[in-house]
């Protein structure tokens, strides 16, 4: 009797151990203004309510810190701006299946005082045509995203300011008010103030050359169980389905709802 008692008790652990097992959740490593914004937890949440497939998010941050933890610890998926870091993590064989889901963008700030007259009715073009023709000076701080917007829009738009790159990124908003000039920042971390200064303000715009792309990727099928690489493969999926480009095309942040911080990369569902 005590042998069969014994035995019960361990297909007991055992099916309950098959069933937390199937239970956890994806390792999600995300960048952070996806976090901030609150954006990730709605794509999660849709995701969940799809499959019924958790996730949860281990690590959140810069690209930088994304890069260091994953390349320690087992993650399942992972998404940032598009990048050297990201497309790093695939060389080097930690990821594969890159792909892009959704835009964000920058947006133009400067000191208050707005030596160019910029208002906000002004096109993305009417704008820099101020800027160059009243020779403010524009600022570029040490950031890769930064600087292919920045280059985007010299060559698309003709932009040729009076420039000044500065070597260190810290305290860059200082730099733009003593020079009286303006800059290209994030919009999420602007609209979110997670950087700011009482002599700067913001211009907004939609076009499409202030527009980077994120990337999403999914740890290689070696580097996982076959578990998680399958539902890992569902999120990357789900992120290009109809119903996730629905919900970043009519996602807003509460009480900024006039400033878009993401946009669709399909639209034409």
């Amino acid at each position: 009797m005590k042998t069969v008692f014994i035995k019960i008790v361990l297909v007991l652990f055992c099916m309950a151990t098959i069933v937390d097992a199937k239970e956890e959740p994806l390792r999600v490593a995300i960048i952070g203004g996806m976090v901030t914004s609150g954006m990730w937890d709605r794509i999660a949440e849709a995701f969940e309510k799809r499959y019924g497939i958790k996730s949860e998010v281990v690590v959140s941050g810069n690209k930088t810190e994304l890069d260091a933890y994953v390349r320690e610890h087992q993650v399942d998926f992972i998404t940032m701006h598009s990048s050297d870091t990201i497309s790093n993590l695939v060389a080097d064989g930690l990821f594969e299946g890159l792909t892009p889901w959704v835009r964000n963008a920058q947006m133009i700030v400067g000191v208050k005082s707005n030596p160019a007259g910029i208002t906000s009715k002004d096109s993305l073009p009417q704008a820099l045509q101020k800027i160059q023709k009243n020779r403010a000076p524009f600022i570029i701080h040490p950031s890769g995203g930064t600087f292919e917007v920045f280059h985007a829009l010299k060559e698309h738009y003709n932009f040729a300011p009076d420039t000044i790159f500065l070597e260190k990124k810290r305290g860059f908003f200082k730099e733009v008010v003593a020079k009286e000039g303006y800059t290209l920042f994030g919009v999420i971390p602007f609209l979110l103030k997670k950087h700011s200064h009482p002599m700067i303000e913001g211009y907004y715009s939609e076009d499409a050359k202030l527009m980077r792309p994120y990337l999403a990727s999914i740890a290689k099928k070696t580097k996982i169980t076959q578990e998680r690489y399958t539902k890992a493969q569902k999120l990357l999926a789900f992120l290009n389905s109809k119903e996730a480009q629905a919900l970043i095309a009519s996602y807003t942040i509460e009480g900024l709802e006039e400033y878009p911080p993401f946009f669709a990369i399909k639209t034409d569902e």
